[in-house]
């Protein structure tokens, strides 16, 4: 067989084309909308209204249908992709309960009061202390003590071998206690007590004042480094050839007075008295100042009175009666008192200084 292309093809190959050629029918083109040509059955497959698909079907001789694609006609408005509904992880979760159950009662309902809990609910100045509790320290105190416990230094160790140490630490707030003799020197009598039993004291004090319900005298305190601080400053106003400043002192104080600088603090404008314990370094004796804000007096209550003692105490309350009026001032405590400023001559009046009589008494090279 001779074609007009340059190829030829084998006589045998041409039954098997004529055979072909004669077994296949064309078929119309299939519309969109026009069905009727086909089987019920297939029309409904092949007709999509919703995307408007055109689609060309013939079929062979053995029934088995023949589909080509016809170009799809896109919707004019791309369809929305489904939102991912976000479920909060494990971390992103509220810590606290929302739902209490059946029993929790309305929201209208009141909330439940509670009974304000705090260690002072005894006088133990005055007495009307827990006997029991008072009991128990003590027996705690005297357990394990040497025989001759008495005649030890305050810096020793005035208990039996491994018997002062505790496992673990006591936290009295402002300080970590690990040794049953800071409680010695503070039980028993004639024993020194150091800055750490001060500032404890002063700490509780002042916790007392800050959280005590109903009562009508105000006051606040503060720990031993005050009065360091107001020496120090004192020292430096007095030293005019001294170039070191003594800003740094200055803002310490400024804390105190604010409130900013010990646990427990209240500011000074709020409170009308301040406890100040003050340590007379040549003397080797605490003294116990009160500044009354509102009456502009210091207040000293002394437990060891005598002619030349009381000039050495007075020597370091001068220190408090005069930098105190300034760093009142300095630090808008008038201002946050609602005093007029303007009266600046009677601000900066020197306290005036009054040592209490009628305070108990210690005997003579007692501490």
């Amino acid at each position: 067989v001779t074609t007009d292309s340059q190829f030829e093809l084998d006589d045998q190959f041409m039954p098997s084309l004529t055979s072909i050629k004669s077994s296949i029918t064309p078929q119309p083109t299939i519309i969109a909308g026009q069905t009727a040509q086909l089987p019920t059955i297939i029309a409904e497959h092949l007709t999509n209204t919703a995307d408007q698909t055109t689609i060309n079907v013939q079929f062979g001789t053995s029934g088995e249908k023949i589909m080509h694609d016809q170009p799809i006609i896109n919707n004019e408005q791309t369809p929305l992709p489904t939102r991912r509904n976000r479920r909060p992880g494990p971390y992103n979760i509220s810590p606290y309960l929302t739902n209490f159950g059946s029993s929790a009662g309305s929201s209208s309902s009141q909330p439940p009061m509670f009974e304000l809990k705090h260690p002072f609910i005894f006088d133990l100045i005055s007495g009307n202390y827990d006997i029991p509790l008072w009991d128990a320290f003590r027996s705690w105190v005297r357990d394990g003590l040497l025989t001759k416990h008495d005649k030890k230094n305050h810096d020793q160790d005035h208990y039996k071998k491994h018997l002062a140490h505790f496992p673990a630490a006591i936290n009295l707030g402002v300080l970590l206690i690990n040794n049953k003799n800071w409680f010695y020197n503070l039980y028993f009598e004639g024993q020194l007590l150091n800055n750490t039993h001060i500032d404890v004291i002063f700490y509780y004090l002042r916790k007392k004042d800050k959280y005590e319900i109903g009562s009508s005298y105000k006051y606040t305190t503060v720990d031993c480094v005050f009065s360091s601080k107001i020496s120090s400053i004192w020292e430096k106003y007095l030293d005019l050839d001294n170039d070191i400043g003594c800003a740094d002192e200055e803002h310490v104080i400024g804390e105190y007075i604010r409130g900013y600088r010990m646990h427990a603090a209240i500011p000074w404008h709020m409170v009308d008295h301040v406890f100040v314990p003050v340590h007379v370094k040549n003397k080797f004796h605490w003294v116990l100042a009160v500044i009354s804000l509102n009456d502009k007096r210091i207040n000293v209550y002394d437990s060891y009175r005598a002619a030349g003692h009381d000039a050495a105490i007075k020597t370091e309350i001068v220190k408090l009666s005069q930098l105190i009026p300034l760093k009142l001032r300095v630090n808008d405590y008038y201002k946050n008192k609602g005093i007029d400023v303007s009266q600046a001559q009677e601000e900066n009046e020197f306290f005036d200084i009054v040592f209490i009589d009628n305070v108990p008494q210690q005997t003579h090279g007692t501490l």
